[in-house]
């Protein structure tokens, strides 16, 4: 796991960073967060009762689904503290936890039960270990859950020069794009979107 102190510094970057654009963050993102429309209807369009976000931001993603299924719980884990207040205020049915996506206990929101889905959208990149924050929401489902994730790709269909400028912004904001091999190497089917800009990917819940 990274160090506390590791998990100190981002903690205070993600505070500094979102503290003054979760007012504006959503008019902005939809700019280039590519792919969310998509993983929503497609969650929509399954049968599940519980769904946990990891890197909830300003809530945007939840709203959407519970207004498609009011019926459903949802909850939320974010490392910072100033998007899960704006969520929490957007969202005042939400349960929302803070944590790291590594070892985050994903039942304390649904009082120890197990969530059906795990939603990572424009997360995982920011993610100190990825690997381990997949493991970690795949042994939190439930039995036939799955983790659903959408980010940044590895934007091989880019022009250079359009995809070096990206990886070097990117770069400047803690993000890492993510690897179709880091995926399937936790069982995931994958797919992309146009130029590999996003990446798609459902996980089972482990054995």
């Amino acid at each position: 796991m990274p160090a506390a102190a590791d998990r100190t510094e981002h903690r205070d970057f993600l505070n500094r960073y979102y503290g003054v654009s979760r007012h504006f963050y959503d008019l902005t993102r939809r700019y280039y967060l590519f792919g969310r429309e998509g993983v929503i209807e497609k969650l929509l369009s399954e049968e599940w009762s519980k769904l946990i976000e990891v890197g909830v931001g300003t809530g945007r993603n939840l709203d959407l689904l519970h207004k498609g299924r009011p019926s459903a719980q949802y909850a939320a884990l974010d490392a910072c503290d100033e998007m899960l207040g704006h969520a929490r205020k957007r969202l005042p049915w939400l349960s929302a936890i803070h944590g790291f996506a590594e070892d985050a206990d994903m039942t304390e929101p649904f009082g120890g039960e197990r969530p059906d889905r795990v939603l990572f959208s424009y997360c995982l990149s920011m993610v100190a270990e990825p690997v381990a924050a997949l493991q970690n929401a795949q042994a939190s489902l439930a039995p036939g859950g799955k983790v659903v994730v959408v980010d940044f790709c590895d934007l091989e269909g880019l022009p250079g020069p359009a995809a070096k400028g990206l990886r070097k912004w990117l770069e400047w904001f803690h993000v890492e794009p993510i690897r179709a091999e880091l995926l399937e190497g936790q069982g995931a089917d994958v797919r992309f979107g146009p130029m590999r800009y996003f990446i798609v990917g459902e996980l089972p819940a482990l054995d």
